[in-house]
């Protein structure tokens, strides 16, 4: 709660309507303080109040949807299988709150482990209907006869399950004629969904890809994640938006502009394929290019869209613009994106860069836990957030700006409105093929437009048009830049045929004479067509070497990260000459995250004192692009190549980072010239994994230990515990040879640096006493069953046309068990988890104290639990 007055002066530097020089710790960036409320212990920006409202009890779940209805209330759901409530708020001087379950809500449940998930992912009160998604449908539910309770529930639209990245949030349109739903990369496409993008997603990958080492959405195939405009009735459903990864929640500014938070793969930390955690401008037939493992295309491809801004590691919920608030005019433009992991709100500043947006973020507040899940401001301006999730514990709470009124400090973004106007004339023509030659026309003078967005509306607008009206103006073309995309939309649509034809005129256009940004596009260009247009030949291999190798290579990093993919592809007779220099030149950089977030939690330090060993990320790219390279190798640079590898192999990263080194490795192990192979061998022997044996053992006595018995030790204060005992618990109990807990350990199991800043003591013990009662879908194990009646448990490391492989032993996946995909009949997901039920079975009362202790320390020992000894 407030506990002071707060200045008219104070609160405007807070806003950022002055600058503070003052050399304030508890105000580091000069834009206002924080404080600590006493209540909730939720650090947040000066002048603004938390409450916690409610403690949901484990009765009614773990909640995760949101919404208010047409009376203020707000309606919620478990994400299992505890039902709907709706809350009514209390009033002004009323502290009670009323809770109900509702009845008849479709349940459709998913088994997921131990639990049964079949909970709403996301609400919508609108056209006096109740919109709801869950895992398996997207419904209408209304009040048919005005007695307050809903008596209708139709299924408008069957939905495939994709657990934590299915169906999620339901928004109104910015027209308020229409509704948005928005979902994650593991639910497909429904059927009778037409799209404003022409539907020829493919890869697009230019060098073979490789899978996600620890077996994450190895199945997924684009578009990944979408975003579909449906009509009230739920009769029409338009995609307007692909290439996500799990993107949980939508919002529309003022200018009615979309936009979502998309989150990184946190398993891809250290690769050159990490995607960190932002903010996209959902721009219409917008493509945001996720692909599974390696295949990600950088935010720079011309056949996509950008970020606005990246947040970096965390996993965003709830967002929302400032404009549905009462909070002061600096905050109405603002945009606040909720973090689960990290327990966060951060505030995004847009500004205007042609006629999209670029920004910066603060933290508005953060906690400890505070797992957010869904977040709205209510009909009164306050906001409202649930904390919850995997059956953690779950709270409402309410933030109340208290301060003085100010008026200062507020902004529209409409100097660049004829931009926007634009684009939106483009975008008219985007889904359909009925304008025909006057929307070619009237795009085709853009495909040159100096913004990115215009142009890409224009190549939509002509792409959605009959080929035949178009093909012939690409080569017709001559202005460079139009060249260019018009042959990237001819790559997307045209016949194999035509390959030497756009070869040819991109081959015309000079490269040299280009700045940065048609550069790169210019490499795509080349890209989409050797990927989509099948195999080149010598010569044309020969003439893309003549054309490119002059500029390699270049002072942009990301003009070599492309070039290096191209000319490797080509097998130009220097790049593996020019490459090797390149790494023995390259510097490795600093992972860009937030060092202020990371420093305040537990997770964050162990990131930081992971940095301190940080691989090399450009350097791993250049030594994928070179893996099946066969020309222009010495012996000298194949001992570099390999030692390097090696080298990095001890470096620290995401849980997949080991296991895509190893891959590269391997792969270039396969492509290895047997002259060479005897000559390197020395460096091509693995790396140590933990040693089991010899792992220290709990001295006990044994406790046949379930959840209930050992939350008995947690019933009182947890203090004066032994830190040592606590670390020589956590690998006792072979906890360190699945999980990385202070940048070291397993890559098997998640890392459990942060775990108690989003689970409960209860959540943590569960998870060691029931593995298999919650399993994330990052680490679901699967059943491949033979046609011979044998079958196979672990983790599906990669499926393709030839064969499937599952690693079966959690402490080391680079053990594969491969089978022939002809001899499969069948591969189920497992509701068993691979971690084992038994390991704090042989510890002691003191022993299992001092590992939760550890586990909740962070591996911290200043720790207050290790106080008093």
């Amino acid at each position: 709660m407030k506990t002071q007055k707060i200045s008219v002066l104070l609160l405007l530097v807070a806003f950022g309507a002055f600058s503070c020089t003052a050399d304030d710790p508890n105000d580091p960036d000069g834009e206002g303080k924080y404080v600590v409320d006493a209540d909730t212990q939720i650090t947040l920006l000066e002048g603004f109040d938390a409450e916690l409202l409610y403690t949901v009890p484990k009765s009614q779940g773990s909640w995760v949807a949101m919404a208010f209805d047409a009376k203020g209330r707000l309606l919620v759901s478990d994400q299992d299988d505890k039902g709907v409530f709706r809350v009514t708020l209390p009033g002004e001087g009323d502290a009670d709150i009323h809770v109900e379950s509702l009845k008849g809500f479709p349940h459709v449940p998913v088994a997921w482990g131990k639990r049964t998930v079949a909970g709403a992912l996301g609400f919508l009160f609108a056209f006096d209907s109740l919109y709801m998604s869950s895992m398996k449908g997207f419904y209408r539910i209304r009040d048919t006869d005005g007695d307050d309770t809903f008596d209708e529930f139709t299924l408008l639209k069957k939905l495939d399950p994709g657990w934590e990245h299915s169906a999620h949030t339901i928004i109104m349109t910015e027209d308020e004629k229409a509704l948005y739903v928005v979902s994650g990369n593991h639910s497909s496409v429904p059927e009778g969904v037409h799209s404003l993008q022409p539907p020829v997603w493919k890869k697009d990958s230019l060098l073979p890809a490789m899978v996600d080492p620890s077996g994450h959405a190895t199945g997924i195939r684009a578009p990944g994640g979408w975003i579909c405009r449906v009509t009230p009735d739920g009769l029409d459903w338009t995609m307007v938006a692909t290439g996500f990864r799990n993107s949980v929640d939508l919002a529309i500014n003022r200018e009615g502009e979309l936009f979502t938070a998309d989150s990184d793969l946190e398993f891809d930390v250290g690769s050159p394929w990490y995607r960190p955690t932002r903010v996209n401008h959902v721009t219409s037939a917008s493509e945001f290019g996720w692909r599974t493992g390696s295949a990600k295309w950088p935010e720079y491809f011309a056949d996509s869209n950008g970020s606005v801004i990246d947040i970096g590691p965390g996993s965003p919920t709830g967002i929302s613009f400032g404009h549905h608030s009462n909070f002061p005019d600096a905050f109405q433009d603002k945009l606040f994106v909720c973090d689960w992991t990290f327990g966060t709100i951060y505030t995004v500043d847009m500004q205007e860069h042609g006629s999209s947006y670029t920004a910066t973020k603060r933290e508005f507040l953060n906690g400890t836990p505070l797992n957010i899940s869904a977040m709205r401001f209510g009909p009164d301006g306050h906001m409202y957030f649930l904390v919850g999730g995997r059956n953690t514990d779950s709270k409402l709470y309410r933030i109340r700006y208290e301060g003085p009124e100010i008026k200062e400090g507020g902004k529209q973004l409409t100097a660049n409105q004829k931009l926007r106007d634009l684009r939106h004339s483009l975008e008219s023509f985007h889904g359909s093929n009925l304008g025909g030659e006057a929307a070619v026309e009237a795009a085709w003078p853009h495909l040159a437009h100096a913004d990115r967005n215009i142009r890409y509306a224009a190549r939509i607008a002509i792409e959605n048009q009959s080929l035949e009206l178009w093909q012939e103006k690409v080569f017709a073309e001559s202005e460079p830049r139009a060249v260019i995309y018009a042959t990237i939309a001819l790559c997307r649509h045209g016949e194999k045929a035509l390959a030497n034809r756009i070869l040819q005129k991109l081959d015309g256009v000079l490269f040299g004479d280009l700045g940065l940004r048609d550069q790169l596009a210019m490499l795509r260009a080349y890209s989409l067509c050797l990927t989509r247009m099948g195999p080149a030949t010598s010569a044309q291999f020969d003439a893309i070497h003549a054309q490119l190798d002059p500029f390699y290579p270049a002072a942009e990093e990301a003009i070599n990260t492309e070039l290096a993919r191209l000319l490797c592809h080509v097998e130009s007779p220097t790049v593996v000459d020019k490459t090797i220099a390149l790494m023995m030149a390259t510097h490795t950089k600093a992972l860009t995250y937030d060092a202020e977030m990371l420093t305040r939690h537990q997770y964050g330090k162990a990131i930081l004192k992971a940095m301190a060993n940080t691989p090399n990320s450009q350097n791993i790219h250049y030594a994928y692009c070179l893996r099946r390279v066969q020309r222009g190798w010495s012996l000298e640079h194949r001992k570099y190549y390999f030692s390097w590898l090696k080298d990095t192999l001890e470096k620290s990263g995401g849980q997949s980072f080991d296991g895509y080194v190893r891959a590269i490795r391997e792969d270039a192990i396969d492509y290895l010239p047997p002259k060479h192979a005897a000559q390197v061998a020395w460096l091509l022997g693995d790396i140590a994994t933990v040693d089991l044996d010899a792992l220290p053992v709990p001295k006990g006595p044994p406790v046949p230990w379930t959840t209930d018995l050992a939350m008995k030790l947690f019933e009182g204060e947890l203090k004066g515990r032994d830190f040592d005992n606590g670390k020589q618990m956590f690998a006792a109990g072979k906890c360190i040879a699945c999980h990385r807990f202070q940048g070291s350990g397993g890559l098997c199991g998640p890392d459990l640096g942060s775990i108690a800043k989003r689970f409960s003591v209860r959540d943590i013990v569960l998870a060691i006493c029931e593995p298999s009662h919650t399993i994330s879908e990052q680490y679901q194990a699967s059943i491949v069953t033979r046609k011979d009646g044998e079958a196979v448990f672990g983790r599906v490391i990669y499926r393709n046309d030839k064969e499937i492989a599952v690693a079966a032993n959690p402490y080391d996946f680079s053990e594969l068990t491969k089978t022939p995909i002809a001899e499969v009949a069948n591969v189920e997901i497992s509701h068993v988890s691979m971690m084992p039920p038994a390991t704090i079975l042989m510890m002691s009362k003191e022993e299992v104290s001092d590992l939760m202790a550890y586990l909740l320390s962070g591996g911290n020992k200043r720790h207050k639990l290790f106080s008093g000894r």
